[in-house]
């Protein structure tokens, strides 16, 4: 009995240790990782969505960033964002729960070699949206590192941010609005060297979007993103065919790019203008088959989706699917005739300011019938007042009680289709169409950039995309394409990155910034926040973060126009080509290749000539991986020459621009360090514009200080303040003056210290006479950069910014004439931050130009403060002077005891280039040689090291001879 008890009791035991074992084993199941990988990588998650590892199997590399906990995946419902709090795994099927909003998701995962596929296969709850991939990466996104990782988007509806090829955050979501269950994307991790190749399987096999075989993973194995092409507006026909012909050979492109609007094809219906090619598009079937026996592609470059005001979308009838932003009712009957619409929803948040980045019209449509008003009421009764009755060709007609009045929306001068609409999908198809009937080989989407207007900005990605998906699904072959702004989808029809528009000052400085912005993550054109040191590290780089071709254009030559428009030279131009060497990148020229551009400005043909020849070496690839190397480098110079043997080099140069503020004036006396051996000097004189007198009568005084409180709404980096005030002192002229305080605690860099106080004018002041600025300045000698900058309104001048900087590293009074708009600086400092076109977009120092006629604000800058002290400069009276030509006669200059001397009379605008032993050559306004000029005295030497140059000339008294000389140095040729 006792023994049975025992065994009873012994079994009890046993079958408790395995049920205890049993629980045991259970909890450790539960407690197991989710583990997600293929061949490359390795995913891993906890049971409460933490994210844990992404590791490289090659190397066993972890690249998930540690910084902060970050979890796999999260919804939005109701507004408010819920992280997961339970992720399973069952065989292929990812379970994610999200308790607090009770919902729960299935993600389907399929594994290939060298990605795997995340799919929504079912979803119970509402939601907003989900974001069902969040891993934040160690990555720079850099050519230089051995690993990539990449999400993309596998459908339309699915968002993913960043753009590929390499990413540094893998992120994707997808909305309610556009669809949850279907949502898919790709997660690569590889080697860098098959990110691309891994690309194309993913996309080949398993996305739901048009296959793109011309751009994006597949565009560096095409040629025409490696091209450069010279811009039509409309002059293309079949009788000047041969001349654009050979406007090519002259340059050495390959590609005409076809750019619409104007006189040539009306935007949104595609009309040809009848009276040139009254055939239609049948005549640009003719010509692209001509230009491609000559081996040249051709390019069909729209607005997009945007609509001309003139097209038949518009006029005499307007389409009743034009987007607009609001509906209203009619609170009353309106004739024909009546001024003022009256309507039931309020009209007080309606602008009236229109511009060609404005998102909006003042254009009605009600029924038939286009309205422009000039005026809104922002109480009740609500009306739209002024109106313009059967605007755009429409007839004025009658409308009843309760009629919809629609509020187009406008951008660029243009309409858009509602993006929901047929006659969206429409003009998608038309697109399409004119490129197969023509036989075009690439698509431009200019105008893209706006694509916000269709459905928001958060929605851009979307409404984008879904154009050019449109587009490609019609086309019978694929084409190359470009963008004019990016989103992720676009990069797998993109055949190259990215045109920026043309610069009109600091050619060279422009170049490094558009290359390092296009190597880094920026996806906007002339949109760039960064410094010295950041485009020292990202223009070097042989490519950057999407891995695509690179692109330099849009140029165009300038010639003389002060004070904003810098002339182009043979070394803004060698620079720029030395680049394109470097970074294998095309170029694409606005114009200046005709015969009658070339006849009125000699200078372009000479520019022309270098590009065609660098063009030519390009094409060829004749240049070595380590010279490319070399040319990539920013702020580094070279020249080409032929060898003896016929054979091409380069040689190291250095142009030192330095600017003569007048001939009593400190800066006639200035020092050139010659990194290379000793050589007869090459110079370079430019007279400049000078100012009038400060005392001028006509002059405009835009600020006297004697009441600091018309400077307002200050605005500085972290830790910095700013004041100003009116001073008790005077200006040695005698005229009051202000005090101009900043205090920088160190908790900004000091490159990027800055602060700025603004005094607007209401009415906005007509400068157009008084373009120079005229200002005392008591300074500190601490260093600090002063900046007087005037502006103009955004919607007329496009955010440009008249800086003009005064580095304050002397202690007293000095008197500065400012005269040229600053650029090439501007990117030595941090200012604020960008954000869309705002203050210091890279375009608004380089690109944009004030509107004198509209000078509605004079803003006072500081930067490079010093940490921990208080800075303060005196201002005397900021006045607007007229700008005046100099003459100067027998220009001079003396290097280590010897003077020499050009015995020649220059006024504004010419300008004279000596180099020893080939030429002295005296050139007017448009580059046309005047005459050749044969110096007088000694030629001097630029020694090894520093050399001390004084500058000298004879002319006129009344204003300063303000000069611009540049002296040239060139080193041994590369081996």
């Amino acid at each position: 009995m006792e023994t049975s008890v025992k065994f009873i009791y012994g079994l009890k035991i046993l079958a408790l240790l395995i049920a205890l074992s049993i629980l045991s084993g259970c909890e450790l199941l539960l407690n197991k990782n989710i583990t997600i990988e293929n061949e490359s990588f390795i995913y891993e998650v906890d049971r409460s969505g933490k994210n844990l590892h992404f590791i490289d199997k090659a190397t066993g590399t972890d690249y998930l960033n540690p910084e902060t906990a970050s979890f796999c995946a999260s919804v939005v419902k109701d507004g408010k964002e819920f992280q997961v709090s339970s992720v399973t795994m069952e065989g292929n099927q990812l379970n994610l729960e999200f308790n607090k909003a009770g919902v729960s998701v299935e993600i389907f995962l399929q594994r290939a070699k060298s990605y795997i596929t995340m799919e929504i296969s079912a979803i119970e709850g509402q939601v907003d949206s989900i974001i069902f991939l969040n891993i934040p990466l160690l990555l720079e996104g850099i050519p230089d590192e051995s690993f990539a990782a990449c999400a993309l988007s596998m459908n339309l509806f699915t968002h993913v941010r960043q753009l590929p090829a390499l990413q540094t955050h893998l992120w994707a979501a997808c909305y309610e609005r556009f669809g949850i269950k279907g949502a898919k994307i790709a997660i690569l991790g590889v080697p860098q060297k098959e990110i691309l190749p891994s690309i194309r399987k993913a996309i080949e096999h398993d996305a739901d979007i048009p296959l793109p075989t011309k751009g994006g993973a597949w565009a560096s194995m095409q040629k025409e993103g490696y091209g450069s092409y010279l811009m039509n507006f409309g002059t293309l026909t079949e009788g000047t065919v041969e001349e654009w012909i050979e406007m090519c050979g002259n340059l050495g492109f390959n590609q005409i790019d076809n750019h619409g609007g104007g006189n040539f094809f009306s935007f949104g219906d595609f009309k040809l203008n009848p009276e040139i090619w009254p055939g239609g598009w049948g005549h640009f079937k003719r010509i692209n088959k001509r230009l491609h026996e000559a081996g040249i592609s051709s390019i069909f470059h729209s607005y997009s989706f945007f609509i001309d005001k003139d097209s038949k979308y518009v006029t005499p009838v307007p389409s009743p699917e034009l987007g607009y932003f609001k509906s209203f009712t009619l609170e009353s009957s309106v004739d024909s005739e009546c001024t003022e619409i009256t309507v039931k929803e309020s009209t007080a948040n309606i602008s009236t300011m229109t511009g060609f980045f404005v998102r909006n019209s003042k254009i009605l449509r009600i029924g038939d019938e286009l309205i422009e008003f000039n005026g809104v009421t922002d109480f009740p009764p609500f009306k739209f007042t002024g109106c313009k009755r059967g605007t755009n060709g429409t007839m004025a007609s009658k409308h009843k009680i309760g009629e919809k009045a629609y509020h187009l929306k406008e951008m660029f001068g243009r309409f858009v289709p509602g993006a929901e609409t047929n006659l969206f999908r429409e003009i998608a198809k038309k697109t399409a169409e004119i490129v197969n009937e023509c036989n075009f080989d690439g698509i431009y989407f200019d105008a893209i950039d706006g694509s916000d207007i269709l459905g928001g900005k958060e929605n851009f990605w979307y409404y984008g995309t879904k154009f050019i998906f449109e587009v490609a699904s019609h086309l019978k072959r694929p084409v190359g394409m470009e963008m004019s702004s990016m989103s992720h989808h676009w990069w797998h029809y993109r055949s190259r990155w990215q045109a920026w528009d043309k610069p009109v000052r600091g050619y060279k400085r422009f170049v490094d910034i558009h290359l390092a912005s296009i190597k880094s993550d920026e996806i906007e054109h002339g949109l760039w926040y960064g410094d010295t040191k950041q485009i020292e590290k990202l223009a070097p780089m042989e490519n950057g973060r999407l891995q695509l071709p690179l692109h330099l254009g849009w140029w165009s030559h300038q010639a003389w126009n002060p004070p904003q428009v810098e002339p182009t030279f043979v070394d803004d131009i060698e620079y720029l080509c030395c680049k394109m060497i470097g970074n294998n990148a095309g170029l694409s020229m606005l114009g200046g290749a005709d015969k009658k551009t070339l006849d009125e400005y000699p200078a372009f043909k000479r520019l022309n000539s270098i590009i065609k020849q660098y063009e030519e070496l390009r094409h060829k690839g004749y240049f070595n991986d380590s010279i490319r190397s070399l040319l990539r480098q920013p702020g580094k110079e070279y020249t080409l020459f032929q060898k003896k043997d016929r054979t091409w080099n380069f040689k190291p140069a250095r142009y030192h621009k330095h600017k003569v503020e007048g001939l009593d004036h400190p800066s006639a006396n200035w020092t050139v360090h010659n990194e290379f051996e000793t050589q007869p000097v090459s110079i370079r004189i430019e007279p400049l514009m000078a100012v009038k007198s400060y005392d001028y009568p006509d002059n405009i005084v835009l600020s006297d200080f004697s009441n600091p409180g018309e400077f307002f709404t200050p605005e500085a980096a972290d830790g910095v303040s700013v004041q100003i005030d009116q001073s008790k002192t005077a200006t040695p002229n005698e005229e009051a003056c202000g005090e101009f305080y900043a205090y920088n605690t160190g908790d900004s860099p000091k490159e990027g210290s800055w602060c700025k106080i603004e005094k607007k004018f209401e009415p906005p002041l007509n400068l157009s006479r008084n373009q120079g600025l005229g200002v005392w300045v008591n300074g500190d000698g601490n260093g600090e950069l002063l900046n007087l900058s005037i502006k103009s309104p955004k919607h007329i001048s496009h955010g440009a910014k008249g800086d003009h900087f005064i580095k304050i590293d002397f202690n007293g009074w000095k008197y500065f004439e400012l005269v040229e708009i600053e650029s090439s600086k501007s990117n030595d400092y941090l200012w604020p931050k960008p954000v869309s076109t705002s203050d210091f977009y890279v375009y608004d120092s380089y690109r944009h130009t004030v509107s004198f006629e509209k000078v509605n604000g004079l803003q006072l800058w500081y930067n490079s403060l010093p940490a921990g002290k208080k800075v303060k400069c005196q201002l005397g009276p900021v006045k607007a002077i007229p700008l005046v030509p100099i003459t100067i006669h027998n220009p001079s200059l003396t290097v280590g005891g010897k003077t020499v001397t050009f015995p020649v009379k220059m006024e504004s605008g010419m300008y004279l280039e000596f180099t020893p032993g080939t030429s002295c050559c005296l050139y007017g306004k448009k580059g046309e040689l005047i005459k050749e000029v044969l110096p007088e005295g000694s030629i001097p030497n630029l020694v090894s090291g520093d050399n001390e140059i004084k500058f000298f000339c004879s002319g006129q008294e009344r204003v300063s001879k303000r000069v611009q000389v540049t002296i040239i140095s060139k080193g041994e040729s590369l081996e």
